[in-house]
């Protein structure tokens, strides 16, 4: 209920009343979850955990078992533990729940709130509470309105937010005692160390959802002087704005309560902290004695109040007067409203759009990464190709090609890779320059598109010049190697989405940016072949290296969650040693088959790419990191293909290359091309 400083009628008399009984004795005493709530409790818990839900449904469920099973829940009843444990069961599994028991009047009256806690990376923290208690003495009290609907949403936005990783640490609270002059409150605040009260960043209080005209969100009554407190009321409203919810402040016609302020309720014993409070509540400010007590102009609604009362602050009365539409649109409302509001305030969204923009930057730096291998694996077929062939000295050749390759979600074994897929041109050309030396360039363009988490994309446009030279009078060793240089454009498409565990999707947005890259190379690869007939084979050694650096990158929309980073670079220094077979087989019709494979190990020598990346938010320009993953130094790498020569000028292959060993799963890319040889 909310609580008035001065007397306005009989339940103005008795909140008054409740706010000035004798000063109370404070006991606190954090008492381990019990080790088994009801059977009934249980039940319902397990069904409700196994089943998905919208926003509002769980709310629901917290409220239909409060109203029905334990109306009357004041200090010292059955229905009051009962309604405790069911509060603390509707948290939700991802806190740590405590109950506080405290007393007051010399040590004669006693109740306790529901605490739950969920820690953050950070010592400060959030706190939203409701109180679940109805007014003293009044066995069949629903308390529908006050204070079943603002205890329900309370649960809700606990379990929505339950799970998720937080920066800033979440205390929710169950208050007992609040129809008794905001005793739970008062004991809470009290319990508090200095470092807690240091560390705590705001309060939102949730009070009376239901009966009143319209929904309203206050700053308290600290932020007329200092306005710097009405921040988080603010902040509130740029959310019902996004979400198209109507939502109002204290419009100030009672000089008593300034505009935008909100009082008596559970937040008021948190004022003197000096920090933002919100007070959420539905009611009618432009009614009555303009002070907020009359919630509605509905005719069924006697006096435009159903505080305190059996007869009215009931569901059967609720449901006749406004409908069972206005009870699920406000728990709706409210727990979307708020569930983004804590997702904000704790910083919930800003971890999860690190590490989700941390795995885009990641996906930039293993796409320059199989760029390199694609170059790769072009010289590599033209110097079977070259091996295969006779040649004058003084004499040029080159082929044009253009080829795709496809890479599933799952290589061989593990789903850990994104799919990928890539269409590439290239242009080469050589000259014989001795007997056993050849020499050449290359230049190729690829066109990539990576896909990412919920439906996002990663695209890039890369061109690629190198020089080549292959080492090989005809005989059995063989000595290659390259110099490359690329320059590739990404632009990524991110979906963030932060969904609750079995609930409903807290945040969906689209972020998009773009950035440039350069890329460096340098190989040398040699081996020896053992002649078996139309097939040879023999062993192989070689070292790769690569340099590549991202240039800076920021997100074009103005949301908090978008990104940016500074330039990254890393290097990558693979030493390899394996085995490769080739062969050359004559068909009918003049056709020639070059089919080859290899297996190698690999051992990276270098950095192989970032493990960590520091990444800017938008919102307050802070930089957190995002852990990219340790990068695997010793892994498997193979491939098989086969050239097919249609005529000495036209010719096609296929190929699988794959990674095998590694850490992260394998990786397998299947190729498919077209040559066209001069």
């Amino acid at each position: 209920m909310r609580h008035f400083a001065i007397a306005h009628g009989m339940r103005r008399a008795l909140c008054k009343e409740s706010r000035l009984e004798h000063p109370y004795h404070l006991k606190e005493d954090l008492v381990i979850k019990p080790l088994a709530l009801a059977i009934s409790v249980v039940g319902t818990l397990l069904s409700t955990h196994t089943q998905a839900y919208d926003y509002g449904q769980h709310a629901n469920t917290t409220l239909e078992k409060l109203i029905n099973d334990y109306p009357g829940r004041y200090r010292g009843t059955a229905n009051f533990a009962g309604a405790a444990d069911w509060m603390q069961s509707q948290m939700g599994s991802a806190y740590n729940v405590s109950r506080q028991n405290f007393t007051w009047n010399n040590g004669s009256r006693a109740s306790q709130n529901v605490v739950a806690y969920a820690a953050g990376t950070k010592a400060q923290y959030v706190v939203i509470g409701a109180h679940f208690d109805t007014y003293f003495g009044r066995p069949t009290l629903q308390g529908l309105d006050d204070n079943g609907s603002g205890a329900s949403v309370l649960t809700e936005v606990a379990k929505n937010l339950g799970g998720l990783q937080l920066e800033n640490g979440l205390q929710i609270v169950g208050f007992g005692a609040e129809e008794e002059g905001l005793r739970g409150s008062k004991a809470f605040v009290d319990s508090l160390s200095a470092s807690q009260r240091a560390n705590m960043l705001a309060m939102i209080n949730l009070d009376s959802l239901i009966t009143g005209d319209m929904m309203y969100a206050h700053a308290g009554q600290n932020s007329t002087a200092n306005p710097a407190l009405a921040s988080l009321r603010e902040h509130t409203f740029q959310i019902a704005k996004e979400l198209n919810i109507p939502l109002f402040t204290n419009p100030g016609l009672d000089p008593q309560y300034p505009k935008g302020t909100g009082c008596c309720s559970d937040g008021e014993p948190f004022e003197p902290l000096k920090i933002p409070i919100l007070y959420i509540e539905a009611t009618n400010w432009e009614l009555g004695d303009l002070d907020g007590y009359t919630q509605t102009n509905n005719p069924k609604i006697p006096g435009g109040s159903t505080w305190h009362d059996p007869a009215e602050d009931n569901k059967a009365v609720l449901t006749d007067a406004f409908g069972q539409a206005r009870i699920d649109q406000r728990l709706r409302d409210y727990s979307r409203l708020l569930s983004r509001l804590v997702l904000e305030l704790t910083n919930a969204d800003l971890m999860a759009s690190t590490a989700s923009g941390g795995a885009v930057a990641r996906n930039m730096q293993d796409n320059l990464q199989r760029q390199h291998q694609a170059m790769v694996r072009l010289h590599d077929r033209r110097w079977l190709t070259l091996q295969a062939a006779s040649r004058e000295v003084g004499s040029v050749d080159g082929e044009i090609g253009v080829d795709g390759e496809y890479n599933p979600d799952s290589g061989f074994d593990s789903p850990l890779n994104p799919q990928a897929r890539r269409l590439g041109l290239h242009a080469l050309g050589d000259y014989q320059l001795s007997s056993s030396l050849n020499i050449g360039a290359s230049l190729s363009y690829l066109n990539g598109r990576d896909k990412l988490e919920h439906r996002g994309k990663l695209d890039s446009d890369t061109w690629q010049a190198a020089a080549y030279a292959l080492l090989n009078d005809g005989g059995p060793s063989w000595l290659a190697g390259d110099v490359s240089i690329g320059r590739t454009r990404f632009e990524s498409k991110r979906n963030l989405l932060i969904q609750a565990n079995g609930g409903p999707v807290l945040l969906n947005q689209q972020l998009s940016g773009n950035t440039d890259a350069l890329s460096l190379g340098a190989r040398v690869l040699g081996g020896y072949d053992f002649d078996f007939g139309a097939i040879k084979s023999g062993p192989f050694a070689g070292l790769d290296y690569s340099h590549s650096r991202i240039d800076k990158f920021h997100e074009k929309q103005n949301l908090r969650t978008a990104l940016a980073y500074e330039e990254q670079s890393f290097d990558s220094l693979e030493a390899s040693l394996g085995w490769r077979v080739r062969g050359a087989v004559a068909l009918p019709y003049g056709l020639n088959v070059l089919p080859y494979g290899d297996i190698a190990w690999v051992k990276e020598l270098a950095d192989g790419r970032l493990d960590d990346l520091q990444l800017t938010a938008h919102a307050d320009g802070q930089a957190r990191t995002a852990q990219l993953g340790s990068v695997d130094k010793s892994f498997g790498r193979a491939q098989i293909g086969s050239q097919l020569a249609i005529t000495p000028q036209l010719g096609v292959y296929a190929e699988v290359n794959s990674r095998l060993g590694h850490t992260e799963g394998s990786q397998t890319g299947y190729s498919l091309g077209v040559q066209w040889m001069f």
